[in-house]
């Protein structure tokens, strides 16, 4: 009986809720707060052209212009938060600080802290190094010129000389007086003449010795200048050579003997220091080409894109980018390890790499900007 009662208890209050529910509006009852789409953090730091700031504080550049692309193709909410070094920005996504890295090289090194999107840009390293104008390199050759090693050579070359015709001289003072006569001084002067004219081959015959000795002297002396020029113009041009090329790198094969620069935890730093090539460690790419500029450093290896947008813009006729590039790779989008983001990054990112925007941006900042 008691069962019964409480049966049909249980069947009219289900029969009044529902009737409430029918003819009740919906604001008559408390509402449960709907959940709301995560905000997205992005990491981000002042490399043009992917990563660009303007004066008001808005982010631009490709990177960041592809991530914006990818996330209105997601719907997804985003906020920035600005890093002053890749090694900042790459402990950010590791500690699960910020959620995507817009424009990250991909390396093996990398894998096992984050996840990476499908590439969608090749790049490569490159080499700035100085500026050269010919100002710089008339001023090299004359400071090559007038340094310890070609001075060095030219006073042995008097000497010698000196002693040349100091000898001749001795033969030829009485018995050739017309030509090295006019006592010692002078006849010194005139036998100096004679085998300074007599090595350079210049040959004027306006002296020439006349006794036996003096011959032998002067034969011996032709023979050995013909060795002795020979020699002095090789090491002229070396030393002129190195002096102008001394502190200049002009090539990848030049870099083990250069102070050479790049952005610490990068992959040229990585590149770099396996090849056994002294590497500094530098914090961002403004500080490795103000020490370019200020001659602190050879040259500064570092992704291509961006270094020829920062040189054009900031320092052109300061410093120039070597042509051609070296140990090429890949850019990604990073994510945080095993989140659930690389799928549909993945699926925003093909689909907006086969619109006419992608090309448009392409061009913008890759293919007329580098």
């Amino acid at each position: 009986m008691q069962s019964n009662q409480k049966a049909t208890h249980v069947i009219a209050c289900g029969m009044i809720w529902l009737w409430l529910l029918l003819v009740l509006p919906e604001s008559a009852f408390p509402q449960v707060e709907r959940a709301t789409p995560p905000t997205l953090l992005v990491g981000v730091m002042v490399a043009p052209p992917l990563y660009m700031k303007t004066a008001d504080g808005q982010w631009g550049g490709f990177g960041v212009e592809v991530w914006q692309a990818v996330a209105r193709q997601m719907g997804a909410l985003f906020e920035y938060r600005e890093y002053n070094s890749l090694g900042l920005l790459l402990d950010a996504i590791k500690n699960g600080d910020i959620d995507v890295i817009p424009s990250v090289p991909v390396e093996e090194r990398y894998e096992s802290a984050m996840d990476f999107s499908q590439s969608y840009l090749k790049s490569g390293l490159a080499i700035a190094v100085p500026a050269e104008g010919v100002g710089d390199r008339w001023m090299s050759v004359i400071a090559s010129i007038f340094s310890k090693d070609i001075l060095g050579a030219v006073g042995l070359l008097v000497l010698m000389s000196l002693t040349a015709g100091i000898i001749v001289w001795s033969f030829e003072r009485r018995r050739n007086s017309e030509m090295f006569g006019d006592g010692a001084l002078r006849g010194i002067g005139h036998g100096l003449w004679w085998s300074m004219v007599t090595m350079t081959t210049v040959g004027y015959g306006d002296k020439a010795p006349k006794t036996i000795g003096g011959r032998i002297v002067a034969l011996i002396w032709m023979i050995f200048s013909i060795v002795f020029i020979a020699s002095f113009t090789a090491n002229i041009t070396a030393s002129l050579t190195i002096g102008e090329l001394r502190g200049k790198v002009r090539g990848f094969n030049d870099l083990h003997n250069a102070r050479v620069g790049s952005i610490s935890r990068s992959e040229g730093f990585d590149f770099l220091a396996k090849r056994g090539i002294a590497v500094i460690p530098i914090e961002n790419y403004q500080e490795g080409l103000l020490a370019v500029d200020s001659k602190k450093i050879d040259a500064f290896v570092q992704d291509e894109y961006i270094l020829h947008h920062l040189v054009k813009s900031e320092f052109p006729g300061r410093v120039q980018v070597l042509p051609g590039t070296f140990d090429e790779y890949f850019v990604s989008i990073a994510l945080q390890e095993k989140g659930p983001l690389r799928k549909p990054i993945n699926n925003a990112l093909l689909k907006f790499m086969r619109t006419q925007n992608w090309t448009e941006l392409l061009n913008r900042y890759i293919k007329m900007g580098g």
